[in-house]
Protein backbone atom coordinates (compact mmCIF):
# COMPACT_ATOMS: atom_id res chain seq x y z
CA UNK A 1 0.00 0.00 0.00
CA UNK A 2 1.41 3.32 -1.05
CA UNK A 3 -0.74 5.39 2.15
CA UNK A 4 0.94 4.29 5.22
CA UNK A 5 1.24 7.85 5.80
CA UNK A 6 -1.94 9.11 5.42
CA UNK A 7 -3.30 5.71 7.49
CA UNK A 8 -0.92 6.50 10.18
CA UNK A 9 -2.22 10.26 10.57
CA UNK A 10 -5.91 8.82 10.16
CA UNK A 11 -5.40 6.93 13.43
CA UNK A 12 -3.64 10.00 14.94
CA UNK A 13 -7.08 11.68 14.56
CA UNK A 14 -9.49 8.98 15.71
CA UNK A 15 -7.06 8.34 19.03
CA UNK A 16 -6.87 11.72 19.76
CA UNK A 17 -11.36 11.96 19.24
CA UNK A 18 -10.73 8.95 21.59
CA UNK A 19 -9.02 10.80 24.39
CA UNK A 20 -10.93 13.39 24.25
CA UNK A 21 -14.07 12.05 24.67
CA UNK A 22 -15.63 12.09 21.15
CA UNK A 23 -16.79 9.13 19.21
CA UNK A 24 -15.13 8.77 15.73
CA UNK A 25 -16.21 8.49 12.73
CA UNK A 26 -16.90 4.45 12.23
CA UNK A 27 -17.19 3.92 15.96
CA UNK A 28 -14.99 2.44 18.47
CA UNK A 29 -14.42 -0.20 16.60
CA UNK A 30 -12.97 1.39 13.46
CA UNK A 31 -9.92 2.34 15.75
CA UNK A 32 -9.19 -1.31 16.93
CA UNK A 33 -9.64 -2.93 13.19
CA UNK A 34 -6.96 0.07 11.80
CA UNK A 35 -4.70 -0.57 14.89
CA UNK A 36 -4.28 -4.01 13.99
CA UNK A 37 -3.66 -3.59 10.20
CA UNK A 38 -1.07 -1.05 11.23
CA UNK A 39 0.81 -2.94 13.92
CA UNK A 40 1.19 -5.64 10.91
CA UNK A 41 1.87 -2.89 8.00
CA UNK A 42 5.87 -2.45 7.11
CA UNK A 43 6.20 0.50 8.07
CA UNK A 44 9.44 2.99 7.81
CA UNK A 45 10.80 3.76 10.57
CA UNK A 46 9.54 6.89 10.98
CA UNK A 47 5.93 6.55 10.75
CA UNK A 48 6.60 3.02 13.25
CA UNK A 49 7.70 5.53 15.86
CA UNK A 50 4.45 7.84 15.36
CA UNK A 51 2.42 4.24 15.40
CA UNK A 52 3.90 3.28 18.74
CA UNK A 53 3.84 6.55 20.35
CA UNK A 54 0.05 7.17 19.34
CA UNK A 55 -0.42 2.95 19.96
CA UNK A 56 0.64 4.06 23.70
CA UNK A 57 -1.72 6.74 24.42
CA UNK A 58 -4.44 4.57 22.71
CA UNK A 59 -3.57 1.80 26.01
CA UNK A 60 -2.96 4.42 28.39
CA UNK A 61 -6.10 6.11 28.41
CA UNK A 62 -8.00 2.44 28.95
CA UNK A 63 -5.36 2.46 31.42
CA UNK A 64 -3.73 -0.57 29.40
CA UNK A 65 -6.91 -2.51 29.18
CA UNK A 66 -8.14 -2.90 25.68
CA UNK A 67 -11.24 -0.50 24.93
CA UNK A 68 -14.86 -2.05 24.89
CA UNK A 69 -15.87 -1.88 21.61
CA UNK A 70 -19.61 -2.31 22.01
CA UNK A 71 -19.84 0.26 25.00
CA UNK A 72 -21.95 2.70 23.45
CA UNK A 73 -21.57 6.79 23.34
CA UNK A 74 -19.02 7.68 26.11
CA UNK A 75 -20.55 10.01 28.87
CA UNK A 76 -19.07 14.17 28.52
CA UNK A 77 -16.72 15.19 30.39
CA UNK A 78 -17.70 16.81 33.54
CA UNK A 79 -15.27 19.72 32.88
CA UNK A 80 -15.02 19.72 28.82
CA UNK A 81 -11.75 21.71 27.72
CA UNK A 82 -12.63 24.77 25.54
CA UNK A 83 -10.35 25.68 22.42
CA UNK A 84 -9.34 28.60 21.35
CA UNK A 85 -10.28 29.43 17.77
CA UNK A 86 -7.31 29.43 15.24
CA UNK A 87 -6.40 33.28 14.85
CA UNK A 88 -3.71 35.32 12.92
CA UNK A 89 -1.76 35.24 16.14
CA UNK A 90 -1.18 31.49 15.57
CA UNK A 91 2.09 29.92 14.94
CA UNK A 92 0.48 28.31 12.07
CA UNK A 93 -1.40 31.83 10.62
CA UNK A 94 2.19 33.51 11.18
CA UNK A 95 4.15 31.24 9.57
CA UNK A 96 1.71 30.91 6.28
CA UNK A 97 1.77 34.50 6.34
CA UNK A 98 5.79 34.78 5.94
CA UNK A 99 6.07 31.66 3.66
CA UNK A 100 3.75 33.38 1.36
CA UNK A 101 5.59 36.75 1.04
CA UNK A 102 8.91 34.40 1.04
CA UNK A 103 7.73 32.90 -2.40
CA UNK A 104 6.28 36.05 -3.64
CA UNK A 105 9.82 37.71 -2.93
CA UNK A 106 11.66 35.23 -4.76
CA UNK A 107 9.56 35.54 -8.07
CA UNK A 108 9.44 39.06 -7.63
CA UNK A 109 13.21 39.01 -7.89
CA UNK A 110 13.44 36.88 -10.41
CA UNK A 111 11.34 39.43 -12.18
CA UNK A 112 13.29 41.90 -11.92
CA UNK A 113 16.63 40.70 -12.71
CA UNK A 114 14.66 39.63 -15.78
CA UNK A 115 13.57 43.32 -16.44
CA UNK A 116 17.39 44.21 -15.73
CA UNK A 117 19.26 41.87 -18.68
CA UNK A 118 16.09 43.12 -21.05
CA UNK A 119 16.60 46.71 -20.15
CA UNK A 120 20.28 46.46 -20.58
CA UNK A 121 20.08 45.85 -24.17
CA UNK A 122 18.75 49.56 -24.55
CA UNK A 123 22.07 51.52 -26.18
CA UNK A 124 20.99 54.50 -23.70
CA UNK A 125 20.83 52.28 -20.74
CA UNK A 126 17.44 55.20 -19.84
CA UNK A 127 15.39 52.25 -17.79
CA UNK A 128 18.80 50.93 -15.98
CA UNK A 129 19.26 54.52 -14.98
CA UNK A 130 16.24 55.11 -13.57
CA UNK A 131 15.66 51.60 -11.65
CA UNK A 132 19.35 52.58 -9.93
CA UNK A 133 18.39 56.04 -9.22
CA UNK A 134 14.71 54.73 -7.67
CA UNK A 135 17.16 52.00 -5.57
CA UNK A 136 19.28 54.71 -4.45
CA UNK A 137 16.24 57.15 -3.11
CA UNK A 138 14.04 54.65 -1.72
CA UNK A 139 17.08 53.06 0.31
CA UNK A 140 17.80 56.72 1.54
CA UNK A 141 14.07 57.26 2.19
CA UNK A 142 14.41 61.19 3.13
CA UNK A 143 17.57 60.99 5.23
CA UNK A 144 19.55 62.62 2.06
CA UNK A 145 19.38 64.47 -0.55
CA UNK A 146 17.38 63.09 -3.46
CA UNK A 147 20.30 61.49 -5.98
CA UNK A 148 19.44 62.33 -9.94
CA UNK A 149 18.95 60.23 -12.40
CA UNK A 150 22.86 59.35 -13.46
CA UNK A 151 23.88 60.53 -16.83
CA UNK A 152 24.13 58.30 -19.93
CA UNK A 153 28.35 57.49 -20.26
CA UNK A 154 29.35 58.23 -16.03
CA UNK A 155 31.88 55.90 -15.28
CA UNK A 156 31.13 55.77 -11.99
CA UNK A 157 27.92 53.59 -12.96
CA UNK A 158 29.41 50.61 -15.26
CA UNK A 159 25.78 49.73 -15.79
CA UNK A 160 26.74 48.00 -18.93
CA UNK A 161 28.00 45.23 -16.42
CA UNK A 162 25.43 42.52 -16.02
CA UNK A 163 26.64 42.02 -12.07
CA UNK A 164 26.16 45.48 -11.60
CA UNK A 165 22.51 45.43 -13.04
CA UNK A 166 21.73 42.20 -10.77
CA UNK A 167 23.17 43.75 -7.51
CA UNK A 168 20.57 46.70 -8.39
CA UNK A 169 17.90 44.07 -9.58
CA UNK A 170 18.70 42.15 -6.16
CA UNK A 171 18.46 45.44 -3.85
CA UNK A 172 15.50 46.04 -5.61
CA UNK A 173 13.98 42.35 -4.61
CA UNK A 174 15.08 43.36 -0.95
CA UNK A 175 13.30 46.66 -0.63
CA UNK A 176 10.09 44.99 -2.03
CA UNK A 177 9.94 42.33 1.06
CA UNK A 178 8.14 44.39 3.45
CA UNK A 179 5.65 46.54 3.34
CA UNK A 180 7.60 50.05 4.59
CA UNK A 181 10.01 49.31 1.70
CA UNK A 182 7.59 48.79 -0.93
CA UNK A 183 6.08 52.43 0.09
CA UNK A 184 9.63 53.44 0.18
CA UNK A 185 10.16 52.16 -4.29
CA UNK A 186 6.61 53.76 -5.07
CA UNK A 187 7.56 57.49 -3.19
CA UNK A 188 11.11 56.98 -5.09
CA UNK A 189 9.33 56.03 -8.53
CA UNK A 190 6.47 59.20 -7.81
CA UNK A 191 9.74 61.37 -7.16
CA UNK A 192 11.72 60.37 -10.31
CA UNK A 193 8.94 60.40 -12.49
CA UNK A 194 8.25 64.48 -11.28
CA UNK A 195 11.77 65.61 -11.26
CA UNK A 196 14.78 63.20 -12.74
CA UNK A 197 17.11 66.07 -11.69
CA UNK A 198 16.60 67.30 -7.92
CA UNK A 199 17.99 70.73 -7.75
CA UNK A 200 21.30 70.64 -5.73
CA UNK A 201 21.68 72.39 -2.77
CA UNK A 202 24.94 74.48 -3.49
CA UNK A 203 23.40 75.79 -6.72
CA UNK A 204 22.48 79.10 -4.96
CA UNK A 205 26.33 79.11 -3.24
CA UNK A 206 27.60 78.47 -6.56
CA UNK A 207 25.54 81.15 -7.88
CA UNK A 208 26.89 83.60 -5.42
CA UNK A 209 30.51 82.96 -6.17
CA UNK A 210 29.63 83.17 -9.79
CA UNK A 211 28.04 86.79 -8.93
CA UNK A 212 31.11 88.05 -6.51
CA UNK A 213 33.61 86.34 -9.46
CA UNK A 214 32.36 89.19 -11.81
CA UNK A 215 32.61 92.16 -9.22
CA UNK A 216 36.20 91.60 -9.11
CA UNK A 217 38.61 94.23 -10.49
CA UNK A 218 40.58 91.22 -13.22
CA UNK A 219 40.95 91.21 -16.46
CA UNK A 220 37.97 89.33 -18.80
CA UNK A 221 40.38 86.43 -19.15
CA UNK A 222 41.10 86.39 -15.58
CA UNK A 223 37.33 86.47 -14.75
CA UNK A 224 36.66 83.92 -17.08
CA UNK A 225 39.99 81.56 -15.35
CA UNK A 226 37.83 82.01 -12.43
CA UNK A 227 34.41 80.96 -13.33
CA UNK A 228 35.47 77.76 -14.70
CA UNK A 229 37.47 76.88 -11.71
CA UNK A 230 35.00 77.80 -9.74
CA UNK A 231 32.10 75.89 -11.88
CA UNK A 232 34.74 72.66 -11.64
CA UNK A 233 33.81 72.63 -7.75
CA UNK A 234 30.34 72.18 -8.40
CA UNK A 235 28.10 69.51 -10.63
CA UNK A 236 26.86 71.20 -13.61
CA UNK A 237 23.28 71.20 -14.42
CA UNK A 238 21.95 69.02 -16.71
CA UNK A 239 20.39 69.36 -20.21
CA UNK A 240 16.80 70.40 -19.54
CA UNK A 241 16.23 68.75 -23.16
CA UNK A 242 17.00 65.42 -21.57
CA UNK A 243 14.31 65.47 -19.08
CA UNK A 244 11.62 64.79 -21.22
CA UNK A 245 13.05 61.51 -22.49
CA UNK A 246 13.99 60.38 -18.52
CA UNK A 247 10.17 60.91 -17.48
CA UNK A 248 9.27 58.87 -20.29
CA UNK A 249 11.26 56.15 -19.07
CA UNK A 250 9.94 56.26 -16.31
CA UNK A 251 6.87 55.84 -17.04
CA UNK A 252 7.95 53.06 -18.57
CA UNK A 253 9.47 51.14 -15.50
CA UNK A 254 6.79 52.73 -13.22
CA UNK A 255 4.63 50.53 -15.60
CA UNK A 256 6.75 47.30 -14.84
CA UNK A 257 6.83 47.38 -11.41
CA UNK A 258 3.48 48.60 -10.07
CA UNK A 259 2.00 45.19 -11.12
CA UNK A 260 4.70 44.07 -9.38
CA UNK A 261 3.97 45.80 -6.21
CA UNK A 262 0.00 45.32 -6.45
CA UNK A 263 0.62 41.46 -6.13
CA UNK A 264 2.23 41.36 -2.83
CA UNK A 265 0.14 38.87 -0.92
CA UNK A 266 -1.62 40.27 2.00
CA UNK A 267 -1.84 38.73 6.13
CA UNK A 268 -4.34 36.27 6.02
CA UNK A 269 -6.34 37.89 8.75
CA UNK A 270 -6.30 34.30 10.63
CA UNK A 271 -7.86 32.73 7.49
CA UNK A 272 -5.58 29.62 6.71
CA UNK A 273 -6.86 28.19 3.97
CA UNK A 274 -8.45 24.73 4.70
CA UNK A 275 -6.22 21.49 3.56
CA UNK A 276 -2.97 23.85 2.33
CA UNK A 277 -0.50 22.29 5.25
CA UNK A 278 0.64 18.80 5.32
CA UNK A 279 0.92 17.76 8.95
CA UNK A 280 -0.90 21.07 10.19
CA UNK A 281 -1.16 21.51 14.01
CA UNK A 282 -5.07 22.09 13.30
CA UNK A 283 -7.04 19.91 12.02
CA UNK A 284 -8.77 22.12 9.90
CA UNK A 285 -5.86 23.48 8.11
CA UNK A 286 -4.48 20.04 7.44
CA UNK A 287 -3.95 18.71 3.89
CA UNK A 288 -5.37 15.21 3.20
CA UNK A 289 -2.76 13.76 0.97
CA UNK A 290 0.16 15.99 -1.17
CA UNK A 291 -1.30 17.85 -4.02
CA UNK A 292 0.73 16.26 -6.89
CA UNK A 293 -0.47 18.70 -9.39
CA UNK A 294 0.31 21.91 -7.29
CA UNK A 295 4.06 23.58 -7.41
CA UNK A 296 4.11 24.20 -4.00
CA UNK A 297 3.78 21.94 -0.49
CA UNK A 298 3.78 23.54 2.77
CA UNK A 299 4.94 21.23 5.59
CA UNK A 300 4.68 21.42 9.13
CA UNK A 301 7.94 19.78 10.19
CA UNK A 302 7.08 18.53 13.85
CA UNK A 303 3.93 16.67 12.65
CA UNK A 304 5.88 14.30 10.73
CA UNK A 305 9.07 13.26 9.51
CA UNK A 306 8.43 11.47 5.78
CA UNK A 307 6.05 12.36 2.93
CA UNK A 308 6.48 11.95 -1.01
CA UNK A 309 5.10 14.24 -3.03
CA UNK A 310 5.41 14.77 -7.46
CA UNK A 311 8.07 11.66 -7.03
CA UNK A 312 10.24 12.85 -4.48
CA UNK A 313 10.92 11.06 -1.37
CA UNK A 314 11.14 13.83 1.48
CA UNK A 315 12.88 13.18 4.98
CA UNK A 316 13.70 15.18 7.57
CA UNK A 317 14.49 14.97 11.39
CA UNK A 318 15.60 17.81 14.21
CA UNK A 319 19.14 18.09 14.78
CA UNK A 320 19.15 21.01 17.46
CA UNK A 321 17.75 23.95 16.61
CA UNK A 322 17.94 23.28 13.13
CA UNK A 323 16.49 20.56 10.39
CA UNK A 324 18.19 18.00 7.92
CA UNK A 325 15.87 17.80 4.80
CA UNK A 326 17.07 14.83 2.82
CA UNK A 327 15.48 15.08 -0.93
CA UNK A 328 16.71 11.72 -2.67
CA UNK A 329 20.26 12.14 -2.50
CA UNK A 330 20.75 15.51 -1.62
CA UNK A 331 20.49 17.04 2.14
CA UNK A 332 19.89 20.41 2.76
CA UNK A 333 20.25 21.88 6.78
CA UNK A 334 17.45 24.45 7.90
CA UNK A 335 17.99 27.10 10.37
CA UNK A 336 14.95 28.81 11.46
CA UNK A 337 17.50 31.38 13.43
CA UNK A 338 18.48 33.33 10.26
CA UNK A 339 16.87 36.02 8.70
CA UNK A 340 13.70 35.62 6.68
CA UNK A 341 15.91 36.39 2.67
CA UNK A 342 18.32 34.06 4.11
CA UNK A 343 15.86 31.16 4.87
CA UNK A 344 16.08 30.04 1.16
CA UNK A 345 17.98 27.65 -0.51
CA UNK A 346 17.71 25.39 -3.89
CA UNK A 347 18.15 22.12 -4.52
CA UNK A 348 19.14 21.32 -7.96
CA UNK A 349 17.18 17.94 -9.20
CA UNK A 350 16.98 16.77 -12.65
CA UNK A 351 14.86 18.50 -15.12
CA UNK A 352 14.07 21.20 -12.36
CA UNK A 353 15.12 23.58 -9.24
CA UNK A 354 13.50 22.55 -5.72
CA UNK A 355 13.41 26.15 -3.88
CA UNK A 356 12.81 25.58 0.11
CA UNK A 357 11.73 28.50 2.22
CA UNK A 358 11.41 28.29 5.96
CA UNK A 359 9.45 29.68 8.62
CA UNK A 360 10.09 27.95 12.29
CA UNK A 361 8.86 24.63 12.09
CA UNK A 362 7.24 25.17 8.58
CA UNK A 363 8.83 24.75 5.28
CA UNK A 364 7.21 25.54 1.63
CA UNK A 365 8.77 23.65 -1.48
CA UNK A 366 8.29 24.82 -4.69
CA UNK A 367 8.64 23.65 -7.90
CA UNK A 368 10.59 25.76 -10.87
CA UNK A 369 9.71 24.37 -13.64
CA UNK A 370 8.09 25.61 -16.97
CA UNK A 371 4.74 24.86 -16.60
CA UNK A 372 3.70 23.99 -20.56
CA UNK A 373 6.43 21.59 -20.51
CA UNK A 374 5.30 20.07 -17.35
CA UNK A 375 2.08 19.54 -17.95
CA UNK A 376 2.92 18.41 -21.80
CA UNK A 377 4.77 15.38 -20.36
CA UNK A 378 1.47 14.96 -18.01
CA UNK A 379 -0.77 14.88 -20.57
CA UNK A 380 1.17 12.27 -22.74
CA UNK A 381 1.69 10.30 -19.65
CA UNK A 382 -2.41 11.07 -19.01
CA UNK A 383 -2.25 9.00 -23.11
CA UNK A 384 -0.75 6.16 -22.29
CA UNK A 385 -2.25 5.23 -18.81
CA UNK A 386 -5.76 5.49 -20.84
CA UNK A 387 -4.45 2.99 -22.98
CA UNK A 388 -3.88 0.70 -20.22
CA UNK A 389 -7.43 1.58 -18.65
CA UNK A 390 -8.72 0.37 -21.91
CA UNK A 391 -11.61 -2.35 -20.83
CA UNK A 392 -11.32 -4.06 -24.35
CA UNK A 393 -10.21 -7.20 -25.11
CA UNK A 394 -10.00 -8.05 -21.57
CA UNK A 395 -7.94 -5.31 -20.87
CA UNK A 396 -5.55 -6.32 -23.60
CA UNK A 397 -3.03 -3.17 -23.31
CA UNK A 398 -2.77 -3.32 -19.85
CA UNK A 399 -1.96 -7.64 -20.11
CA UNK A 400 -0.04 -6.86 -23.15
CA UNK A 401 2.31 -3.95 -20.97
CA UNK A 402 2.39 -6.73 -18.12
CA UNK A 403 4.40 -9.56 -20.99
CA UNK A 404 6.69 -6.85 -22.37
CA UNK A 405 7.91 -6.19 -18.79
CA UNK A 406 8.57 -9.68 -18.35
CA UNK A 407 10.26 -9.72 -21.65
CA UNK A 408 12.20 -6.13 -20.97
CA UNK A 409 13.54 -7.86 -17.51
CA UNK A 410 14.86 -10.94 -19.53
CA UNK A 411 12.67 -13.70 -18.25
CA UNK A 412 10.27 -15.96 -19.90
CA UNK A 413 6.65 -15.51 -20.21
CA UNK A 414 4.29 -16.64 -17.91
CA UNK A 415 1.52 -17.07 -19.95
CA UNK A 416 -0.87 -18.62 -17.21
CA UNK A 417 -0.68 -15.16 -15.12
CA UNK A 418 -1.07 -13.13 -18.31
CA UNK A 419 -4.99 -14.50 -19.53
CA UNK A 420 -8.08 -12.91 -20.15
CA UNK A 421 -8.85 -14.50 -17.00
CA UNK A 422 -6.17 -12.76 -15.18
CA UNK A 423 -8.11 -9.19 -15.70
CA UNK A 424 -11.02 -9.97 -13.27
CA UNK A 425 -9.06 -8.89 -10.89
CA UNK A 426 -8.71 -5.64 -12.66
CA UNK A 427 -12.67 -5.63 -13.58
CA UNK A 428 -13.55 -5.93 -10.19
CA UNK A 429 -11.00 -3.06 -8.59
CA UNK A 430 -12.04 0.56 -8.04
CA UNK A 431 -11.42 3.43 -10.57
CA UNK A 432 -8.99 4.50 -8.17
CA UNK A 433 -7.20 1.87 -7.41
CA UNK A 434 -6.83 0.84 -10.73
CA UNK A 435 -5.47 4.10 -12.52
CA UNK A 436 -2.79 3.78 -9.48
CA UNK A 437 -1.69 0.90 -10.68
CA UNK A 438 -2.21 1.81 -14.46
CA UNK A 439 -0.24 4.59 -14.10
CA UNK A 440 2.62 2.98 -11.68
CA UNK A 441 2.88 0.60 -14.80
CA UNK A 442 3.59 3.07 -17.39
CA UNK A 443 6.07 4.82 -15.48
CA UNK A 444 7.94 1.62 -14.34
CA UNK A 445 7.55 0.53 -18.14
CA UNK A 446 8.87 3.89 -19.47
CA UNK A 447 11.98 3.61 -17.07
CA UNK A 448 12.76 0.43 -18.11
CA UNK A 449 12.20 1.42 -22.03
CA UNK A 450 14.59 4.69 -21.24
CA UNK A 451 17.33 1.96 -20.98
CA UNK A 452 16.40 -0.48 -23.30
CA UNK A 453 17.85 -0.75 -26.88
CA UNK A 454 14.52 0.76 -29.28
CA UNK A 455 15.39 -2.37 -31.65
CA UNK A 456 15.41 -4.46 -28.31
CA UNK A 457 12.14 -3.11 -27.03
CA UNK A 458 10.30 -2.49 -30.05
CA UNK A 459 11.07 -6.88 -30.54
CA UNK A 460 9.41 -7.28 -27.14
CA UNK A 461 6.49 -5.58 -27.23
CA UNK A 462 5.83 -7.49 -31.06
CA UNK A 463 6.83 -10.96 -28.82
CA UNK A 464 4.43 -10.40 -26.20
CA UNK A 465 1.48 -9.74 -28.66
CA UNK A 466 1.92 -12.33 -31.02
CA UNK A 467 2.20 -15.06 -27.32
CA UNK A 468 -1.31 -12.99 -25.98
CA UNK A 469 -3.13 -13.41 -29.60
CA UNK A 470 -2.78 -9.56 -30.64
CA UNK A 471 -2.01 -8.14 -33.90
CA UNK A 472 1.57 -6.11 -34.14
CA UNK A 473 -0.78 -2.94 -34.34
CA UNK A 474 -1.35 -3.32 -31.04
CA UNK A 475 2.25 -3.72 -29.96
CA UNK A 476 3.38 -0.98 -32.02
CA UNK A 477 0.59 1.71 -30.62
CA UNK A 478 1.44 0.66 -27.02
CA UNK A 479 4.85 1.00 -27.47
CA UNK A 480 4.16 4.52 -29.30
CA UNK A 481 2.26 5.75 -26.58
CA UNK A 482 4.92 4.69 -23.64
CA UNK A 483 8.03 6.69 -25.84
CA UNK A 484 5.52 10.08 -26.41
CA UNK A 485 5.28 9.68 -22.45
CA UNK A 486 8.85 9.39 -22.13
CA UNK A 487 10.44 11.94 -24.60
CA UNK A 488 7.84 13.66 -26.52
CA UNK A 489 5.51 16.39 -24.41
CA UNK A 490 1.95 16.80 -25.99
CA UNK A 491 1.66 20.16 -27.39
CA UNK A 492 -0.77 22.30 -25.65
CA UNK A 493 -2.41 25.55 -26.57
CA UNK A 494 -2.18 28.42 -24.24
CA UNK A 495 -4.31 28.52 -21.47
CA UNK A 496 -8.44 30.25 -21.50
CA UNK A 497 -10.37 31.87 -19.33
CA UNK A 498 -13.93 31.03 -18.97
CA UNK A 499 -16.52 28.89 -16.79
CA UNK A 500 -17.96 26.50 -19.66
CA UNK A 501 -16.14 24.90 -22.89
CA UNK A 502 -16.72 22.22 -25.31
CA UNK A 503 -13.96 19.48 -25.59
CA UNK A 504 -12.56 18.55 -29.31
CA UNK A 505 -12.05 14.89 -29.61
CA UNK A 506 -8.09 13.67 -29.38
CA UNK A 507 -7.24 17.24 -28.75
CA UNK A 508 -6.11 19.08 -25.60
CA UNK A 509 -7.66 22.26 -24.41
CA UNK A 510 -5.89 24.52 -22.25
CA UNK A 511 -7.98 26.10 -19.17
CA UNK A 512 -6.47 28.47 -16.73
CA UNK A 513 -8.70 27.58 -12.98
CA UNK A 514 -10.49 30.10 -11.37
CA UNK A 515 -12.59 30.34 -7.92
CA UNK A 516 -15.87 29.84 -10.00
CA UNK A 517 -16.71 26.35 -11.22
CA UNK A 518 -15.87 25.05 -14.53
CA UNK A 519 -18.02 22.98 -16.54
CA UNK A 520 -16.44 20.93 -19.62
CA UNK A 521 -18.83 19.44 -22.28
CA UNK A 522 -17.68 16.03 -24.19
CA UNK A 523 -19.33 13.87 -25.64
CA UNK A 524 -23.28 14.52 -24.48
CA UNK A 525 -21.63 14.77 -20.55
CA UNK A 526 -21.31 17.23 -18.63
CA UNK A 527 -18.48 17.22 -16.39
CA UNK A 528 -17.81 19.81 -13.69
CA UNK A 529 -14.62 20.96 -11.68
CA UNK A 530 -15.09 22.60 -8.76
CA UNK A 531 -12.66 23.29 -5.28
CA UNK A 532 -14.29 21.95 -2.19
CA UNK A 533 -13.81 22.96 1.32
CA UNK A 534 -10.52 21.21 1.63
CA UNK A 535 -9.22 23.24 -0.86
CA UNK A 536 -9.30 19.82 -3.17
CA UNK A 537 -10.29 19.79 -7.30
CA UNK A 538 -13.32 17.57 -6.87
CA UNK A 539 -14.38 16.43 -10.80
CA UNK A 540 -18.45 15.59 -10.69
CA UNK A 541 -19.23 13.07 -13.40
CA UNK A 542 -23.29 12.43 -13.08
CA UNK A 543 -23.31 8.76 -12.42
CA UNK A 544 -20.23 8.56 -10.90
CA UNK A 545 -18.87 9.45 -7.76
CA UNK A 546 -17.18 12.61 -6.97
CA UNK A 547 -13.24 12.24 -7.77
CA UNK A 548 -10.59 14.20 -6.41
CA UNK A 549 -7.92 15.56 -9.73
CA UNK A 550 -4.67 16.19 -7.94
CA UNK A 551 -2.02 15.88 -11.17
CA UNK A 552 -3.68 13.53 -13.18
CA UNK A 553 -6.88 11.94 -14.32
CA UNK A 554 -8.50 9.10 -16.17
CA UNK A 555 -11.88 9.13 -16.65
CA UNK A 556 -13.63 5.96 -18.26
CA UNK A 557 -17.06 5.81 -19.20
CA UNK A 558 -19.14 3.49 -21.67
CA UNK A 559 -17.95 4.46 -25.46
CA UNK A 560 -16.13 7.95 -23.85
CA UNK A 561 -12.76 8.62 -22.48
CA UNK A 562 -11.96 11.80 -20.42
CA UNK A 563 -8.08 12.91 -19.46
CA UNK A 564 -7.33 15.66 -17.13
CA UNK A 565 -3.81 16.88 -16.32
CA UNK A 566 -3.31 20.26 -14.22
CA UNK A 567 -0.29 22.01 -13.30
CA UNK A 568 -0.97 24.47 -10.43
CA UNK A 569 -4.09 26.45 -11.61
CA UNK A 570 -3.31 25.65 -15.85
CA UNK A 571 -5.64 22.84 -16.44
CA UNK A 572 -5.93 20.90 -19.74
CA UNK A 573 -8.57 18.04 -20.73
CA UNK A 574 -9.71 16.23 -23.63
CA UNK A 575 -12.02 13.51 -24.78
CA UNK A 576 -12.52 10.48 -26.70
CA UNK A 577 -13.15 7.22 -27.97
CA UNK A 578 -11.57 4.02 -27.46
CA UNK A 579 -10.56 2.49 -30.82
CA UNK A 580 -11.01 -1.31 -31.54
CA UNK A 581 -8.33 -3.25 -30.33
CA UNK A 582 -6.64 -5.12 -33.04
CA UNK A 583 -6.24 -8.91 -32.73
CA UNK A 584 -5.14 -11.83 -34.58
CA UNK A 585 -8.62 -13.20 -34.80
CA UNK A 586 -10.04 -10.33 -35.88
CA UNK A 587 -7.38 -9.79 -38.68
CA UNK A 588 -7.85 -13.37 -39.69
CA UNK A 589 -11.82 -12.89 -39.98
CA UNK A 590 -10.94 -9.56 -41.72
CA UNK A 591 -8.87 -11.32 -44.39
CA UNK A 592 -11.82 -14.23 -44.98
CA UNK A 593 -13.94 -14.25 -48.13
CA UNK A 594 -17.55 -13.22 -47.62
Amino acid sequence: MNHWAELVELFEYKVTDLLEGRTPRGGRRSVAELREELLSAPLEPALLRRLMETDRLFRGGTNGRAPNLHRGRPAPQAHPVWEAPVTAASEEALAWDELQTLLWHHRATQRLQELAAHWQRDATLQRLRVLYAVVENAERAGTAQPVPVPEANDPLMDLHDPEVNQAIARALGTLLYTEAGRVQVRAALSQVQAEPFPRHPDEDVLAARIAAAEREPLSAEAKDALIRALKAEYPMPRDPRERSVIRVAAREVAEQLEPLLDSAPQRALGAVPHGSVLYAQHPTNAMRVPDDGADKLIIHLRGAQAAHWRGLDLRWQPIGPNWQLQVGGQVALLRPALGPLDRTQTLSLPGTHLRLFLSGAYLLLHVDSHAAAELGRRASLARAVSLLLDSQEAFAYLRLARAAAQLLRGGPLNLETLGPDSAQKYHAATPDVLLAFARKGVETLSARLERSDPAQAAGAFAEAAAHLGLHPLAAERLHGALHAALHRPEPLPDPRSGERFELSPGTFLSVQLGDDPLTLEAGGRAVTLRQDYKGELVVVLPGLAPMILHDLLVVRVPELHLLLVRHGSWLAATAGNDEVVPTLRLAASAEQPH
